[in-house]
């Protein structure tokens, strides 16, 4: 499985499923990254390719799904690192039944 529990200091990288090979389709993958109560999560993305307009990657600024969208990832897209307003971030990757692509990276900390 893909997903997990991430945590900073270390800090570290994330790629999609089979980087740099393409991700398999019907994929789901969950990150919840914490740090320090009163820090704040930095992302960034260092590559990414994906299936414009159907596979994505939504990061939430907060531990859930229910937490408000920070931003929302599809196609080739280049984006300027960010930040969490709180000591939390969740990723979600989904990918539909057809046509993959490379995927991506991200580093956080």
């Amino acid at each position: 499985g893909c997903g997990g529990a991430l945590t900073a200091p270390p800090g570290g990288t994330v790629t999609s499923p089979n980087y740099p090979s393409n991700y398999d389709n019907d994929e789901t993958c969950e990150w919840t990254i914490t740090v320090a109560e009163g820090s704040v999560v930095g992302l960034t993305i260092d590559s990414f390719k994906l299936e414009d307009g159907y596979d994505n990657l939504i990061i939430y600024d907060g531990g859930s799904d229910s937490d408000t969208e920070l931003l929302s990832l599809t196609g080739e897209t280049s984006v300027h690192p960010f930040t969490s307003t709180s000591n939390q971030m969740f990723v979600r990757f989904t990918s539909d039944g057809s046509v993959t692509r490379q995927g991506f990276q991200f580093s956080f900390s």
